[in-house]
Protein backbone atom coordinates (compact mmCIF):
# COMPACT_ATOMS: atom_id res chain seq x y z
CA UNK A 1 0.00 0.00 0.00
CA UNK A 2 1.37 3.29 -1.33
CA UNK A 3 2.13 5.79 1.86
CA UNK A 4 0.71 8.77 1.85
CA UNK A 5 2.04 12.61 1.24
CA UNK A 6 2.48 14.60 4.79
CA UNK A 7 0.51 17.42 4.57
CA UNK A 8 2.92 19.59 6.42
CA UNK A 9 6.38 20.57 4.14
CA UNK A 10 9.52 20.07 5.58
CA UNK A 11 10.90 23.81 5.90
CA UNK A 12 14.16 24.10 4.35
CA UNK A 13 17.33 24.80 6.49
CA UNK A 14 18.86 28.34 5.40
CA UNK A 15 17.79 31.60 5.27
CA UNK A 16 14.82 31.80 2.60
CA UNK A 17 15.58 33.63 -0.39
CA UNK A 18 14.31 37.49 -0.89
CA UNK A 19 11.42 37.73 -3.04
CA UNK A 20 11.36 40.51 -5.68
CA UNK A 21 9.08 43.38 -4.62
CA UNK A 22 5.79 43.94 -6.27
CA UNK A 23 5.41 46.85 -7.94
CA UNK A 24 7.85 48.96 -10.08
CA UNK A 25 10.63 48.23 -10.28
CA UNK A 26 13.48 50.33 -8.79
CA UNK A 27 15.68 52.28 -10.61
CA UNK A 28 19.62 51.57 -9.59
CA UNK A 29 20.86 55.42 -7.98
CA UNK A 30 24.50 55.70 -9.09
CA UNK A 31 24.90 56.98 -5.77
CA UNK A 32 23.61 54.66 -3.19
CA UNK A 33 24.56 51.46 -4.91
CA UNK A 34 28.12 52.54 -5.09
CA UNK A 35 29.48 51.22 -1.71
CA UNK A 36 32.09 53.31 -1.68
CA UNK A 37 29.84 56.58 -1.70
CA UNK A 38 27.69 54.57 1.07
CA UNK A 39 30.57 54.65 3.02
CA UNK A 40 31.26 57.90 2.75
CA UNK A 41 27.75 59.37 3.72
CA UNK A 42 27.74 57.04 6.72
CA UNK A 43 31.23 58.40 8.00
CA UNK A 44 29.95 61.99 7.33
CA UNK A 45 27.37 61.05 10.06
CA UNK A 46 29.17 59.04 12.71
CA UNK A 47 29.60 60.71 15.34
CA UNK A 48 28.84 60.80 18.97
CA UNK A 49 25.85 62.68 18.46
CA UNK A 50 24.80 60.97 15.25
CA UNK A 51 24.32 57.93 17.39
CA UNK A 52 21.88 60.05 20.35
CA UNK A 53 19.93 61.43 16.93
CA UNK A 54 18.95 59.70 14.29
CA UNK A 55 16.20 60.06 12.23
CA UNK A 56 15.33 61.61 8.99
CA UNK A 57 16.30 65.30 9.85
CA UNK A 58 19.90 64.61 10.99
CA UNK A 59 20.21 62.49 7.75
CA UNK A 60 19.92 65.56 6.10
CA UNK A 61 21.96 67.54 7.87
CA UNK A 62 24.71 64.75 6.81
CA UNK A 63 24.26 64.95 3.11
CA UNK A 64 23.98 68.83 3.25
CA UNK A 65 27.24 69.05 5.30
CA UNK A 66 29.07 66.43 2.68
CA UNK A 67 27.78 68.10 -0.07
CA UNK A 68 29.35 71.23 2.01
CA UNK A 69 32.66 69.64 2.09
CA UNK A 70 32.98 68.33 -1.27
CA UNK A 71 32.55 71.59 -2.77
CA UNK A 72 34.93 73.31 -0.53
CA UNK A 73 37.25 70.78 -1.11
CA UNK A 74 36.98 70.79 -5.34
CA UNK A 75 38.16 74.14 -5.28
CA UNK A 76 41.61 72.96 -4.69
CA UNK A 77 42.47 72.89 -8.11
CA UNK A 78 45.73 75.21 -8.45
CA UNK A 79 49.21 73.49 -7.21
CA UNK A 80 50.63 77.10 -6.10
CA UNK A 81 47.38 78.19 -4.61
CA UNK A 82 47.17 74.85 -2.68
CA UNK A 83 51.09 74.98 -1.19
CA UNK A 84 50.07 78.27 0.09
CA UNK A 85 47.16 77.06 2.06
CA UNK A 86 49.39 73.99 3.30
CA UNK A 87 51.72 76.12 4.88
CA UNK A 88 49.57 78.51 6.47
CA UNK A 89 47.20 75.75 7.75
CA UNK A 90 50.08 74.45 9.66
CA UNK A 91 50.53 77.38 11.44
CA UNK A 92 47.26 76.91 13.19
CA UNK A 93 48.71 72.95 14.47
CA UNK A 94 47.96 73.33 18.14
CA UNK A 95 47.03 76.57 18.51
CA UNK A 96 50.75 77.63 17.34
CA UNK A 97 50.28 80.99 15.44
CA UNK A 98 48.10 82.24 18.20
CA UNK A 99 50.28 81.11 20.99
CA UNK A 100 53.16 82.80 19.78
CA UNK A 101 51.56 85.93 19.17
CA UNK A 102 49.88 86.43 23.02
CA UNK A 103 53.56 85.27 23.97
CA UNK A 104 54.82 88.10 22.09
CA UNK A 105 51.78 90.63 23.40
CA UNK A 106 52.80 89.29 26.79
CA UNK A 107 56.65 90.53 26.54
CA UNK A 108 56.44 93.43 24.31
CA UNK A 109 53.37 95.25 26.04
CA UNK A 110 53.92 95.45 29.43
CA UNK A 111 50.83 97.94 29.40
CA UNK A 112 48.81 95.38 28.73
CA UNK A 113 49.77 92.44 29.65
CA UNK A 114 46.56 90.90 31.99
CA UNK A 115 44.75 91.31 28.69
CA UNK A 116 47.73 89.18 26.49
CA UNK A 117 47.85 86.67 29.35
CA UNK A 118 44.30 86.32 29.05
CA UNK A 119 44.25 85.96 25.20
CA UNK A 120 47.11 83.10 25.54
CA UNK A 121 44.38 81.40 28.39
CA UNK A 122 41.81 81.62 26.19
CA UNK A 123 43.07 79.33 23.37
CA UNK A 124 44.77 77.08 25.86
CA UNK A 125 41.25 76.10 27.61
CA UNK A 126 39.53 76.03 23.88
CA UNK A 127 42.63 73.42 22.86
CA UNK A 128 42.20 71.54 25.81
CA UNK A 129 38.57 71.23 25.59
CA UNK A 130 37.96 70.64 21.72
CA UNK A 131 40.36 67.89 22.65
CA UNK A 132 38.37 66.37 25.06
CA UNK A 133 35.39 66.79 22.75
CA UNK A 134 37.42 65.25 20.28
CA UNK A 135 37.90 61.86 22.20
CA UNK A 136 34.50 61.37 23.04
CA UNK A 137 32.63 62.08 19.42
CA UNK A 138 35.07 60.20 17.72
CA UNK A 139 34.54 61.27 14.55
CA UNK A 140 36.84 59.62 11.35
CA UNK A 141 37.72 62.28 9.11
CA UNK A 142 36.58 62.64 5.46
CA UNK A 143 38.05 59.94 3.90
CA UNK A 144 36.58 60.94 0.20
CA UNK A 145 37.83 58.48 -2.60
CA UNK A 146 38.00 61.33 -5.71
CA UNK A 147 39.08 64.01 -2.90
CA UNK A 148 41.66 62.71 -0.69
CA UNK A 149 43.19 64.86 2.22
CA UNK A 150 46.00 67.09 0.69
CA UNK A 151 47.90 67.36 4.10
CA UNK A 152 48.74 64.83 6.85
CA UNK A 153 46.93 65.28 10.00
CA UNK A 154 48.18 64.34 14.04
CA UNK A 155 44.94 62.52 14.36
CA UNK A 156 42.00 60.90 12.40
CA UNK A 157 39.56 62.17 14.61
CA UNK A 158 37.57 64.62 12.84
CA UNK A 159 34.52 66.72 15.31
CA UNK A 160 35.25 69.44 15.99
CA UNK A 161 37.87 71.55 14.50
CA UNK A 162 40.80 72.19 16.78
CA UNK A 163 42.04 74.97 14.51
CA UNK A 164 38.76 76.31 14.52
CA UNK A 165 38.05 76.30 18.36
CA UNK A 166 41.73 78.00 18.83
CA UNK A 167 41.51 80.94 16.20
CA UNK A 168 37.90 81.89 17.07
CA UNK A 169 39.55 81.78 20.65
CA UNK A 170 41.71 84.17 19.57
CA UNK A 171 39.65 86.18 17.52
CA UNK A 172 37.20 86.98 20.94
CA UNK A 173 39.80 87.29 23.24
CA UNK A 174 42.96 89.31 21.48
CA UNK A 175 40.32 91.70 20.09
CA UNK A 176 40.61 93.73 23.46
CA UNK A 177 44.04 94.75 22.20
CA UNK A 178 43.95 94.15 18.33
CA UNK A 179 41.36 95.62 15.64
CA UNK A 180 39.09 92.95 15.88
CA UNK A 181 38.45 92.17 12.28
CA UNK A 182 41.05 90.89 10.51
CA UNK A 183 41.46 88.98 13.78
CA UNK A 184 37.89 87.72 12.51
CA UNK A 185 39.41 87.18 9.04
CA UNK A 186 42.38 85.35 9.81
CA UNK A 187 40.70 82.67 11.72
CA UNK A 188 37.71 82.21 9.46
CA UNK A 189 40.24 81.81 6.63
CA UNK A 190 42.15 79.44 9.12
CA UNK A 191 38.71 77.20 9.78
CA UNK A 192 38.05 76.82 6.13
CA UNK A 193 41.26 75.95 5.10
CA UNK A 194 40.91 72.71 6.80
CA UNK A 195 37.86 71.96 4.72
CA UNK A 196 39.54 73.31 1.42
CA UNK A 197 42.06 70.63 2.32
CA UNK A 198 40.21 67.79 2.70
CA UNK A 199 40.42 67.04 6.67
CA UNK A 200 37.34 68.64 7.84
CA UNK A 201 33.57 68.80 7.44
CA UNK A 202 31.83 72.06 7.17
CA UNK A 203 30.18 71.14 10.59
CA UNK A 204 33.32 70.30 12.30
CA UNK A 205 34.08 73.92 11.66
CA UNK A 206 31.17 75.97 13.24
CA UNK A 207 30.59 73.97 16.56
CA UNK A 208 34.91 74.23 16.71
CA UNK A 209 34.10 78.39 15.97
CA UNK A 210 31.11 78.04 18.53
CA UNK A 211 33.28 76.41 21.38
CA UNK A 212 36.59 78.89 20.44
CA UNK A 213 34.32 81.69 21.02
CA UNK A 214 32.57 80.22 24.02
CA UNK A 215 35.88 79.56 25.84
CA UNK A 216 37.10 83.05 25.34
CA UNK A 217 33.93 84.33 26.98
CA UNK A 218 34.43 81.74 29.87
CA UNK A 219 37.34 82.59 30.47
CA UNK A 220 36.93 86.72 30.62
CA UNK A 221 34.17 85.84 32.72
CA UNK A 222 36.07 83.82 35.46
CA UNK A 223 39.00 86.15 35.54
CA UNK A 224 36.25 88.81 36.44
CA UNK A 225 34.67 87.53 39.11
CA UNK A 226 38.26 86.39 40.57
CA UNK A 227 39.17 90.60 40.38
CA UNK A 228 36.03 90.75 41.71
CA UNK A 229 36.44 88.56 44.66
CA UNK A 230 40.13 89.46 45.13
CA UNK A 231 39.35 92.90 45.59
CA UNK A 232 36.60 92.01 48.31
CA UNK A 233 38.94 90.31 50.03
CA UNK A 234 41.57 92.84 49.99
CA UNK A 235 39.08 95.16 50.98
CA UNK A 236 38.07 93.07 53.93
CA UNK A 237 41.52 92.37 55.07
CA UNK A 238 42.56 96.16 54.73
CA UNK A 239 39.65 98.55 55.60
CA UNK A 240 40.13 101.65 54.23
CA UNK A 241 40.40 104.87 57.28
CA UNK A 242 37.05 106.62 57.66
CA UNK A 243 36.97 110.09 56.13
CA UNK A 244 37.37 112.76 58.81
CA UNK A 245 34.64 113.98 60.50
CA UNK A 246 33.93 117.91 59.98
CA UNK A 247 34.55 120.09 63.20
CA UNK A 248 31.55 120.71 65.51
CA UNK A 249 30.39 124.61 65.57
CA UNK A 250 29.28 126.00 68.25
CA UNK A 251 25.82 126.23 68.51
CA UNK A 252 26.10 129.73 69.89
CA UNK A 253 28.22 130.75 67.75
CA UNK A 254 26.67 133.28 64.54
CA UNK A 255 27.66 131.28 61.43
CA UNK A 256 26.98 134.87 59.75
CA UNK A 257 29.22 136.89 60.56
Amino acid sequence: MPRRASRHRSRPSGPLPLLPARGRRRRPHPLLDDAALRREAIDARRSLLARALRGPHWRALAKVDLAGMRLIRSTAVSDGSTRAIVAFSRTGEHGALWLALGAAGVTLDRRRREQWALGLSSVAVAYVANTTIKQVARRPRPQLRDLPPLIPTPTQLSFPSSHAASSFAAASAYSSVLPATPLYVVAGAMATSRVHLGVHYPSDILIGAALGTVAAKAVRTTARLAGWAEERQDARHHPTSAEPSAPATDPQEDPVR
